[in-house]
């Protein structure tokens, strides 16, 4: 029985996983220039990061929406995630930094000389680029869990976005180089796709509210705020409201 099971998630991961055509084209170039074996050990060195991600997302049973291969690494989407526990999601994006410990300890029993050396600062480079706070880096997402833990769900979105973009801006004026447009032109994109996704998200949370599990601690708002972890409730001129009745109000405040 966890045989077929295990065939059938292998299964379902490889219908899911797809290769980005930037990512043949560096392929090619590694290829030409002599340089295949070092582009292809720090692209492992990404994938099994993500590989960590996927693995605790299969543990705690979210939905896998596709595993992508870019030419600088692998990214995990996955279709209900902001909608499972907080502590479940920061697990699985804690997977993805934890990871490099164990990479390192691989590395170091298992390669000697320069090449060690090389997979070693691909490793803590790695390692520290996916801190940054950009989206949709893991930094990024480390910081918009734990702001949502802490205050409002919609305000702790839009200021993890301003925190991104930023962060981005920094970022671009320090590493502009021609070997990094690629990367800074993906992440450039990327902020826009965020500004895009929170409202989307923000209604689809909120028009969803009856359904997700109850939660067991108890929140009471004199003004409208909505607090994840929590079953909210609302002290209002005629009385107490809970979360439910007040979906409307959510949705009609998501773009103000």
């Amino acid at each position: 029985m966890k045989k077929k099971l295990i065939i059938q998630h292998l299964k379902n991961l490889f219908h899911r996983l797809k290769i980005h055509p930037l990512t043949v084209l560096y392929f090619g170039f590694a290829l030409i220039g002599g340089y295949l074996k070092w582009y292809l050990s720090a692209l492992m060195i990404v994938c099994l990061h993500e590989l960590c991600h996927l693995l605790m997302a299969y543990y705690f049973h979210f939905e896998i929406e596709k595993v992508e291969i870019l030419p600088f690494g692998a990214y995990l989407s996955l279709h209900d995630f902001y909608f499972h526990s907080l502590m479940e999601e920061m697990c699985v994006v804690l997977a993805g930094p934890c990871s490099h410990l164990i990479i390192y300890s691989m590395i170091c029993l298992c390669y000697q000389g320069v090449y060690r050396d090389y997979l070693l600062l691909m490793n803590m480079c790695v390692f520290g680029f996916n801190l940054l706070p950009i989206y949709p880096m893991d930094g990024y997402r480390l910081i918009n869990l734990l702001l949502q833990s802490l205050i409002d769900l919609k305000k702790a979105f839009y200021f993890s976005l301003k925190l991104s973009v930023f962060s981005f801006c920094i970022f671009f004026v320090f590493y502009l180089r021609i070997n990094t447009i690629v990367i800074l032109g993906y992440l450039f994109v990327q902020q826009f796709y965020l500004l895009k996704f929170i409202p989307e998200y923000l209604r689809r949370y909120y028009s969803e509210i009856a359904t997700l599990k109850p939660a067991k601690k108890v929140k009471l708002h004199h003004h409208l705020s909505y607090r994840r972890g929590y079953h909210n409730y609302y002290l209002l001129e005629h009385g107490i409201k809970d979360e439910k009745e007040m979906v409307f109000i959510f949705l009609k405040n998501v773009k103000k």
